[in-house]
């Protein structure tokens, strides 16, 4: 996991007090929250899940493909050869081999793959594939004998050729590989002619996504297969909260049971959005017990997990914000496809969901009190290791939704239009001290970007050296102190070269009245 923040370690059995949700132990292997057997999973059940992903990642579908152009090659050659004994022995061992893979796949899925009308084509098309090329090798051995059997050779060669072109167009199972490419090990809801990047967090919260990665037609796929899941399972008990601000798709597929939630990529939502989304998840439960939600941002981690862990706040499901995050980690993560964490991406979100909490149980479910402040200094330590070393090379921008506040460059050489402010290296104390800051008071979801012009230092989420969301609402003591494993990008184990464990920022201000 990238951040020790965010451990879920603690597992609790299923009981009668629990309403039958999974606590799951990232020390141990379990099956899917959505598979019934959870809590009874067999080492073949393990086996078939592993033999699954195996075949039906991008890689090994790639490979599979490759050797279909292969065998396409092969058999447009050998039509055009009186004698081509060879390259039928290699059009066999190829037939031999698409044969293990339906085999693979039959084994994989048990009694699913019976229900796919594709799957059972395919089976039928390569057993035909298979004694064609069996049989042309036969002709090709009794040719002598024979003189009139001469052209059935490349009758048959034209049927292997129907027969490869017809592989080569079906598609399901790259885009099956490709889902599961940008899906991780995110968990799954499989069966029944589905392989969606959808899980259950709690018997009426459901966590999806509709990855942006690949072509438009993924896209439109994904939102055509999550749809006519939902009407399948929930029928007209199911509402949509879409929460990307950067992607549209037209509601009509959810039978325009949609509520659009703008967040940006790896940000936060506004304070009173996650009120208002609390608010309408409790009006629609209470509407029918049997309502369920389904939520889905981009990749279904961060900004879904959020506002699943509101969600799961507001209907008390959980008492507070770590049990909250902790439960959606859980329900996220398949274990038996790697360790990599699946919860709540960035500790910006984190802070969000823990202010949520205390709008809920300190302001009775209402927005806290205005509070606007002027921001005095920033305070960076261990900078040594990171870009220059003295801040010479960061500049930063102050903002929020609605727009830049200000850009403001550490080193005053006059190459970016920025605003006033002085800075200052205390090197023995391994720190700068960033003050003089002319920026307008600041009120509400505030978001501090610093940036570096040095080649070394990674850039990753919104593509800046850190950056950190907070609100002015819940500053205390005029000081905000965040450490590296509570700012966004630090807290990722990959750019701890940079980021020592000491690296810290401190701000402090002043009231505005």
């Amino acid at each position: 996991m990238d951040n020790p923040t965010y451990r879920a370690t603690r597992s609790s059995p299923i009981t009668s007090e629990t309403d039958g949700q999974i606590r799951i132990n990232f020390n141990d292997v379990v099956l899917s929250m959505n598979e019934k057997k959870s809590d009874h999973q067999t080492p073949f059940d393990l086996f078939q899940y592993k033999l699954r992903r195996l075949i039906e990642s991008i890689i090994f579908r790639t490979a599979i493909a490759v050797l279909f152009i292969a065998d396409l090659i092969i058999i447009i050659i050998s039509i055009a050869q009186e004698d081509a004994q060879v390259l039928n022995v290699i059009s066999l061992i190829l037939s031999i081999i698409f044969m293990i893979d339906i085999a693979l796949r039959i084994l994989a899925q048990g009694g699913e793959f019976f229900q796919k009308k594709m799957e059972i084509l395919d089976l039928v098309v390569m057993t035909l594939g298979l004694i064609v090329n069996i049989v042309i090798l036969n002709i090709d051995s009794t040719k002598g004998k024979a003189a009139k059997i001469v052209i059935l050779p490349r009758i048959f060669r034209v049927i292997n050729l129907v027969r490869t072109i017809r592989i080569i167009r079906h598609r399901e199972h790259f885009k099956t590989g490709s889902r599961h490419l940008v899906g991780q090990n995110k968990k799954r809801t499989i069966g029944n002619g589905f392989d969606l990047d959808l899980c259950c967090i709690s018997d009426r919260i459901i966590a999806m996504s509709f990855p942006s990665k690949g072509t438009d037609a993924f896209f439109r796929n994904d939102i055509v297969d999550v749809g006519h899941y939902l009407d399948l399972t929930y029928g007209d008990h199911y509402r949509v909260y879409n929460l990307c601000s950067e992607r549209y798709y037209d509601t009509v597929h959810f039978h325009n049971r949609v509520e659009r939630i703008l967040i940006d990529d790896h940000n936060v939502p506004r304070l009173s959005d996650t009120i208002r989304m609390a608010d309408s998840v409790t009006e629609w439960f209470d509407a029918n017990p049997k309502n369920v939600i389904a939520v889905h941002c981009k990749g279904g981690k961060g900004r879904t997990g959020t506002m699943i862990s509101v969600a799961l706040l507001k209907t008390n499901v959980c008492k507070t914000a770590q049990e909250a995050l902790d439960l959606f980690a859980e329900g996220r993560t398949d274990l038996r496809h790697g360790k990599q964490y699946q919860g709540v991406e960035t500790p910006s979100q984190t802070r969000y969901v823990h202010y949520y909490e205390k709008i809920l149980h300190v302001y009775n479910h209402a927005m806290p009190p205005p509070k606007v402040l002027r921001l005095n200094t920033i305070t960076v330590t261990a900078i040594a290791a990171v870009g220059n070393g003295d801040g010479s090379d960061l500049f930063f921008t102050v903002g929020s939704y609605d727009g830049s506040l200000g850009t403001f460059q550490l080193k005053q050489d006059n190459q970016l239009e920025t605003n006033s402010c002085k800075c200052e290296h205390k090197r023995d104390e391994d720190k700068i001290i960033i003050s003089d800051i002319r920026l307008s008071p600041v009120k509400g979801d505030v978001k501090v970007m610093f940036f570096s012009t040095n080649k070394n230092v990674p850039k990753n989420y919104d593509k800046c050296a850190f950056y950190f969301w907070f609100n002015t609402s819940f500053i205390e003591n005029n000081s905000l102190l965040l450490k590296r494993d509570e700012l966004d990008n630090p807290h990722k184990s990959k750019t701890w070269h940079i980021f020592r464990e000491n690296f810290t920022v401190l701000l402090t201000f002043q009231d505005e009245e």
